[in-house]
């Protein structure tokens, strides 16, 4: 074999490597990608949302998807849409809380690592923050937050 044959070869591989890595990684995000895309569809239509600017995937005992964003009138506001009936519930924003408020809140009462997510769902039949985050130690932890209050209503810790 030529030194240019082995060089090509080389090359070939290397290419063929990365197109495989990188057509793995699109598969992996379409469910994620095809879900975004739909509520932002559900929300536009039932939450009236033109300007989406937060998309949750909540999964307790049930899945749920949420959108956050402007409506046309310039007011914001949440749907949170169940994954499996597709039964949605349109939250005003009004009094509750920020994002940023509720990631506070966690931080200041658990010191974390770092804060790996929030996610609007349900829990108990109210609209409730997960946040989810990584301990000094290493471990995973969840705090469920009422959405109106801004109260911890769950810690799941070290995981």
């Amino acid at each position: 074999m030529t030194r240019v044959t082995k060089i090509l070869l080389s090359i070939s591989l290397v290419v063929l490597a990365i197109v495989s890595v990188l057509t793995y990684i699109n598969i992996s995000f379409a469910p994620y990608s095809s879900a975004k895309s739909q509520a932002n569809k559900i929300a536009e239509q039932k939450a009236e949302i033109v300007q989406p600017d937060y998309f949750g995937n909540y999964t307790r005992t049930k899945q749920y998807y949420s959108v956050g964003g402007l409506t046309s009138k310039e007011k914001y506001r949440y749907i949170i849409i169940n994954a499996k009936t597709g039964k949605t519930e349109v939250i005003n924003k009004n009094d509750a809380p920020l994002r940023k408020e509720i990631v506070q809140g966690v931080v200041d009462r658990y010191d974390p690592k770092k804060v790996l997510h929030i996610n609007l769902g349900i829990y108990k039949n109210k609209p409730t923050w997960e946040v989810a985050f990584k301990n000094k130690k290493g471990t995973i932890g969840y705090n469920l937050v009422d959405f109106k209050t801004g109260k911890s209503v769950q810690i799941i810790n070290n995981i």
